[in-house]
């Protein structure tokens, strides 16, 4: 793998959102992909929290590609320079090999606390319940990372609609207040990891490099 330099580095995106549905199909108008929504949304509160200068983007998502479709060179520039990883965790991602290539580019990077010392334990990797998964069934490289909770909340309610439904479903069944109260917890998360540890940069040449992470390990 190839490194970047550091100039580079700092005008890399804070987060990189992971994911894989179905293709989106606009069925009544005016509707919304959920998933470019809540990168939208994440992007926005993010950006009000670190104020970002001119021109670099809060976060990285990739809405171009498809299985079987070439890696760009943004996509592995993003992958390999971002400073938190956000998985969006759904049965779809856990059997797509371009989600465990992923994972698999954000987790080679060597994660160094700010100002030094640390729990040996931290990962920038924040994995986010986008729909229910069967747990049992979850590779061990995803088990082995708590998932994101949104807490504290004023509402112990929302935590546990969203711990049961995920984003999509908060999205699906119109739980708007739910939906913004877990978003907003997240941007802050993602924040407070930016802040408290330096992701160094490590870009992959290809995917050649890389292997999916959720295929031939003990489940």
């Amino acid at each position: 793998m190839s490194t970047v330099d550091a100039p580079a580095s700092t005008r890399a995106p804070l987060f990189f959102l992971s994911y894989s549905r179905p293709p989106f199909r606009r069925s009544t108008p005016g509707a919304t992909d959920p998933v470019l929504r809540f990168f939208e949304d994440l992007s926005v509160h993010v950006s009000e929290l670190v104020g970002p200068e001119t021109g670099v983007d809060a976060g990285f998502m990739d809405s171009a590609m498809t299985g079987g479709e070439r890696w760009t060179p943004e996509l592995l520039r993003a992958a390999g320079t971002c400073q938190v990883f956000v998985p969006l965790l759904s049965s779809a991602l856990i059997g797509s090999a371009w989600c465990g290539m992923e994972w698999d580019a954000f987790s080679r990077r060597r994660l160094v606390p700010q100002g030094g010392g640390g729990p040996g334990h931290a990962t920038a990797i924040v994995p986010v319940t986008w729909s229910p998964t069967d747990d049992a069934r979850l590779p061990r490289v995803v088990r082995d990372i708590q998932r994101f909770s949104p807490t504290p909340m004023p509402d112990p309610d929302i935590v546990r609609q969203y711990e049961r439904e995920g984003v999509y479903g908060l999205l699906t069944m119109r739980m708007e207040n739910a939906y913004q109260a877990v978003t907003w917890r997240l941007a802050q998360r993602i924040v407070e990891i930016h802040r408290s540890f330096r992701v160094e940069p490590l870009v992959p040449a290809g995917i050649g490099e890389l292997r999916n992470l959720f295929v031939g390990e003990e489940r």
